[in-house]
Formats: structure tokens, C-alpha cells, sequence
């Protein structure tokens, strides 16, 4: 099976070694940890990954 060097479109990071073909072309970037789809098979698509650390902050008591 081939091997692929992919350039992330959000981050930049080039991704070394990638087996597109056993995914279709799907990647997650190794900086970044977007899910793309490469152009070589199709379309680019980006799947939003959501961290709750970033999002949520601890509740505070009421008083």
C-alpha cells in the first residue's frame, strides 16, 4: 500500500507516512487534530473536533 505526505490545510503541518487509501483519504492531523479529507481523493471536508477544556468552565457556587 502506498504511502502519503499530506499537508494539513487548517494548521500547515506536513503528515508523513499516511495510508490514504485504507481511510479514503480521511487524515487527522498530528499538530493541530483535524479531521480532513485529503483533495487527492475528493474533497476537502472538515470535521470540527470539540475540546471540552476550551469550552467549559467550572460552575461556581451562588451565593
Amino acid at each position: 500500500m502506498k504511502q502519503y505526505d499530506v499537508k494539513c490545510p487548517i494548521c500547515g503541518q506536513v503528515n508523513h507516512n499516511l495510508y490514504l487509501e485504507e481511510t479514503d483519504g480521511w487524515m487527522e492531523c498530528e499538530k493541530c487534530g483535524s479531521m480532513t479529507k485529503s483533495k487527492q481523493f475528493g474533497n476537502t471536508i472538515r470535521i470540527p473536533v470539540f475540546r471540552m477544556e476550551e469550552h467549559c468552565r467550572p460552575a461556581k457556587a451562588h451565593v
